[in-house]
């Protein structure tokens, strides 16, 4: 009676199969420079975005000239992107007076006048199926 009670956890606890990692790849197009790192963050859902929130995953990539690309694993889902070239790969984008001073963009190609733009205007939906990105920095 013992063992059968010890077995019935796993009788009634079906296991799930594990959620498919989709494979999405972010172009970054018009790197002016070759000094530096682009950096290309992945964001989930959250408030502040993109000063208070942290990625979920992110990549450094040596600046070319022209277009840069990363690819990431991630599960299907509601994301934006925040990419920056660290001209002076100082880990940070630099500001003057709030204004940032290295070439910077989002998902969806937002460009907001005066302020970060929110999650929302940023959003990209990913799915089961392979995709790309594209920002575009300035």
């Amino acid at each position: 009676m013992l063992i059968f009670l010890s077995l019935l956890p796993f009788l009634f606890n079906p296991t799930l199969p594990p959620v498919r990692k989709t494979m999405i790849t972010v172009e970054v197009h018009n790197v002016r420079a070759t000094t530096g790192k682009v950096q290309i963050g992945v964001f989930k859902p959250c408030e502040g975005f993109p000063d208070k929130c942290r990625p979920v995953e992110s990549k450094q990539v040596t600046a070319t000239k022209g277009t840069v690309h990363a690819v990431f694993e991630v599960d299907p889902g509601e994301y934006a992107f925040a990419v920056f070239h660290d001209l002076n790969e100082n880990g940070k984008i630099d500001m003057r007076f709030f204004v940032p001073r290295e070439p910077y963009g989002f998902s969806n190609n937002i460009r907001p006048r005066f302020s970060a733009p929110n999650f929302s205007e940023c959003r990209v939906q990913i799915g089961h199926e392979p995709k790309t990105f594209s920002v575009r920095i300035e």
